[in-house]
């Protein structure tokens, strides 16, 4: 019954502010449509991303994760320590991530997908080699469908940092970014975040 630990953050975050926060689950794309029209508050979760401060205001970081290159254990080809080293392999990545742009910078083919299950259904299914992803998110998703023994992971040793990304279009968005950055301020230093963040672990 976990909601996900940046789900739990940002709730309570804005609860010590006196604010009730919900957490709707949408299509990645749509969400971005949304934030750029102003017809939601902010995105949860987001890296920051060449272009996407013209029409957000990042929070503080609410937690990190590793890039990773997330396969079968039945895969056995060349093992990727960086991002680049993967070039030649069939790659998936979801639409819209700022895991699609980096493989798009460094001219890298790939296949994007809709959402994480989808990726990692893919992956076992069809002929593809690697899931470019952020490795926590994915192992705890892969733990939830009963499937974490079937990955293994080849970290790139980059850290991405995340972030709640509110809509420059929304009323008074700005202050709310404020807030919440308050709120979290205060957890971290009454240990609550790290509370939250030890059941995900």
């Amino acid at each position: 019954n976990l909601r996900g630990f940046d789900v739990e953050v940002v709730i309570e975050a804005f609860k010590r502010g006196g604010q009730k926060a919900e957490v709707e689950f949408r299509p990645w794309n749509r969400i971005v449509v949304m934030a750029k029209a102003g017809s939601t508050v902010a995105m949860l979760s987001c890296e920051k991303s060449p272009g996407r401060e013209e029409f957000i205001y990042y929070s503080n970081p609410i937690s990190r994760a590793t890039r990773t290159y997330a396969a079968s254990v039945d895969f056995d080809g060349q093992v990727p320590q960086t991002m680049e080293a993967a070039r030649g392999l069939q790659i998936l990545v979801i639409s819209g991530y700022a895991a699609e742009k980096e493989l798009k910078l460094a001219d890298m083919a790939y296949e994007a997908v809709m959402d994480d299950i989808s990726a990692l259904r893919v992956l076992l299914k069809r002929d593809f080699d690697l899931f470019y992803t952020a490795r926590e998110y994915v192992e705890y998703k892969a733990s939830g469908l009963g499937l974490a023994h079937k990955f293994q992971y080849f970290d790139t040793g980059k850290q991405v940092y995340y972030h709640l990304c509110f809509s420059r279009k929304w009323p008074n968005s700005k202050s709310l970014r404020n807030q919440f950055n308050k709120g979290l301020a205060e957890m971290k230093a009454d240990g609550i975040y790290d509370a939250i963040h030890a059941k995900y672990k």
